[in-house]
């Protein structure tokens, strides 16, 4: 008798953990923080897995500028958590900000969990020779946060494909809604697509072993409009609203320009309309001067630097009324390799 009465209470203790977890799961998803993250522009080719499509954010990798000093100076362990700063709203976007060790006081933040030992040395010294250089300062920090999947209902994951596009073509960005817990966990309340649409294509590749001042690619970053309604760029003149901004895992040096675009000085403006269905392309001659790097403390073309130096160019002016998505370009090698 006392057997079965165990048994019974196991299986009542196992159904109500069960039970609580799904309660507790769906008050998230009724009353948790409302966030909107947009996934990372990438090759979809590894993109869906099955039932679920597996998502990559621009902060699931965190350079050194984005790590509070106290990660910096004792590293973290794989397993770990990290506590990711979430700001303001941007283009419809939640922008994120460093991450730390500890919650950020009187912040909203994003819990994720450490993938590797970072600074890789600095926890695995069987061979420290050979462990220099790995996973070391000039490395990421892989960090995932319980959002890198999204099930999907089966038949729809082609469809998801075709919209989400290719590299050598449009792509559309997937903006995931989620819900925030006070402790920073998050979960997928679903998902929609940027109004936005960006092809990034080569426009003129180097001949092989130019000289310095050719060895870099001419590119082109093209917008269309997905909406019904006009949307209105406040762009700069000289594609002054964009910029070059290294992959995070790209080494620190890749984003030590020579000089500033001396014609981005002034404000002027040359505002840019987009009808649906609409649009419009900038052209970036990789080739200026501007572009190149201080790679050993000597200006290096962007065509010559070594393939871990990639890019993306971003849209950094001001907000735009009307957009829903980060603008920013699939990642690229200096001559002209896009990912």
């Amino acid at each position: 008798m006392n057997r079965k009465i165990l048994l019974y209470a196991a299986v009542a203790l196992q159904i109500i953990a069960v039970a609580s977890i799904a309660l507790s799961k769906e008050w998230l998803l009724s009353s948790g923080y409302p966030l909107v993250l947009q996934t990372a522009p990438v090759d979809p080719r590894d993109l869906f897995k099955g039932d679920y499509v597996q998502l990559e954010y621009a902060f699931s990798q965190l350079p050194l500028s984005l790590l509070a000093e106290d990660i910096v100076q004792h590293g973290l362990r794989k397993g770990q958590k990290v506590y990711l700063q979430l700001g303001e709203t941007r283009q419809g976007v939640t922008q994120t900000g460093k991450a730390f060790s500890s919650p950020p006081a009187a912040e909203r933040y994003l819990t994720g969990y450490v993938q590797a030992h970072w600074p890789y040395h600095n926890f695995n010294r069987a061979d420290p020779p050979k462990m220099t250089g790995q996973r070391s300062v000039n490395h990421p920090l892989l960090v995932h946060y319980g959002i890198e999947q999204y099930f999907v209902e089966q038949g729809q994951g082609l469809e998801m494909e075709q919209i989400r596009g290719s590299r050598n073509n449009f792509q559309v960005p997937m903006l995931i809604q989620a819900a925030l817990s006070d402790s920073g966990v998050a979960i997928i309340r679903s998902f929609s697509w940027a109004n936005l649409a960006f092809k990034t294509e080569i426009l003129k590749s180097p001949e092989r072993n130019a000289p310095d001042d050719q060895a870099s690619a001419v590119m082109r970053f093209t917008l269309m409009n997905r909406s019904e309604h006009p949307i209105t760029l406040p762009l700069k003149s000289a594609n002054c609203s964009f910029t070059l901004i290294p992959i995070t895992s790209a080494p620190a040096e890749a984003g030590r320009f020579v000089a500033p675009r001396s014609e981005c000085a002034t404000d002027e403006r040359s505002p840019v309309v987009l009808a649906g269905s609409e649009t419009v392309s900038f052209d970036f001659d990789l080739n200026a001067t501007h572009w190149q790097v201080l790679l050993k403390d000597q200006p290096t073309a962007l065509g010559k630097l070594p393939w871990d130096y990639r890019y993306r160019i971003i849209y950094q002016g001001e907000e735009i009324e009307g957009i829903d998505a980060s603008i920013v370009s699939s990642s690229f090698h200096g001559s002209g390799n896009i990912d």
